[in-house]
């Protein structure tokens, strides 16, 4: 069985510190599509549709971090208090270090996906409650364009990724195979005798433990499955910058 080689990895991706106050929450904001993701203990947890700075007053790029957290908070400007419906500034408020920005909630819900803040980023008041009630004080928040997934973003941004596709990684999964046709499931006998046990039909997905690069896949518990000519299976290895994160996550290296 081939297992896939990490300790090459181990050092060579982004560096990162962290910080004694640093929280393991990451709120990654792309500026690009007007999209919020959250992340926590190494994954990707949800992503939400945001409102933006229109042209004349941007919403600032770069890494800030959550210092004050109001529910129903009062806008000062026009007196406006906390929870009333014209309140501009919604149900929930993550301040940032960044005078006077903020991710809140809003009373235009219309403008979610749109360029139409004064550089805040607004939220529809449901998920900013939702955010409020995951990201503590001090959750890093990285402010950016980027044109690729949010996981790849988190990582080239010095976080250390450890989902991959939306989904956990198992501490062993080298891999993960799609069924694209349909194939037989086999069970290795203590004498090492491959007996079939079930068909397996397509679009069903497995976690791949190890593989012989011959095609055949090790799927946990001696239960394998077998494609030589790569017929009937797609095979995806996990990205080994994930590898290398889950075991700098583990054993705390820095």
């Amino acid at each position: 069985m081939i297992k896939v080689c990490l300790f090459c990895l181990l050092f060579s991706t982004a560096p990162y510190a962290k910080a004694a106050s640093e929280t393991d929450q990451l709120i990654l904001i792309n500026l690009a599509v007007n999209q919020l993701s959250f992340f926590e203990n190494g994954h990707y947890i949800r992503t939400f549709s945001i409102s933006t700075g229109k042209p004349a007053t941007p919403t600032p790029e770069g890494t800030f971090c959550v210092i004050n957290k109001y529910k129903h908070k009062k806008y000062h400007r026009k007196n406006i208090p906390g929870g009333a419906p014209n309140n501009p500034l919604g149900a929930r408020w993550l301040g940032l270090n960044k005078t006077q920005y903020a991710i809140h909630g809003t009373s235009k819900e219309w403008s979610i996906g749109t360029y139409e803040s004064n550089g805040c980023i607004r939220m529809h008041n449901r998920d900013v409650t939702w955010l409020y009630d995951r990201a503590p004080l001090q959750t890093k928040v990285i402010i950016a364009k980027f044109y690729e997934s949010p996981e790849q973003a988190a990582h080239r941004y010095g976080y250390r990724i450890t989902s991959w596709n939306g989904q956990p990684v198992q501490e062993e999964q080298v891999g993960r195979l799609l069924i694209i046709d349909k194939t037989s499931m086999y069970w290795k006998e203590p004498h090492g005798k491959l007996i079939p046990i079930q068909e397996v039909l397509p679009n069903q997905k497995f976690v791949v433990l190890s593989h012989n690069g011959e095609g055949m896949y090790d799927l946990g518990n001696n239960f394998y499955i077998l494609d030589q000519m790569g017929k009937s299976t797609r095979y995806e290895q996990v990205p080994l910058h994930i590898i290398a994160n889950q075991y700098k996550r583990k054993h705390n290296v820095p």
